[in-house]
């Protein structure tokens, strides 16, 4: 199975005292791929210098992740962006969601489920019709 991955998680993964690690965990193992937008590991890493985590720490999680063959990196082009906001115009939602809105995007263009643990990302790809893992959040 394959899946457009977002940022929480690899958070979630990375970190074992996170509330769903071992839920994140045992969802990228079912994974056979793991598609990752490029702003998926620009939050991954912002979220390493919000918590004031080493430089270290979190070039040695992306060449982790990285080197796993499951791992493969998606591009950016301006296609996703114009899809992204057509998205947040179409559901009422504000900028404030474009990051949310570029990942399910990704997710669109290439047909593919979305793995995500973020509630409001949930809903706006069920209403979008992209398939969300895990199927139920416990």
């Amino acid at each position: 199975m394959y899946a457009v991955i977002d940022t929480n998680v690899l958070i979630y993964d990375t970190f074992s005292d996170s509330p769903f690690h071992k839920e994140a965990r045992e969802l990228l193992e079912s994974f056979n791929r793991w598609y990752v937008p490029p702003l998926v590991l620009q939050e991954y890493i912002w979220f390493f210098k919000r918590k004031r985590k080493p430089l270290q720490s979190a070039k040695k999680m992306v060449e982790w992740y990285f080197s796993d063959p499951r791992f493969k990196g998606m591009e950016m082009d301006h296609r996703i962006v114009v899809q992204a906001l057509q998205i947040l115009g179409e559901h009422n939602r504000s900028l404030g969601h474009i990051n949310d809105a570029i990942i399910l995007s990704h997710a669109v263009s290439r047909k593919l489920p979305i793995a995500t643990f973020d509630i409001k990302l949930r809903k706006l790809a069920i209403k979008v019709g992209v398939e969300v893992l895990p199927d139920e959040l416990g």
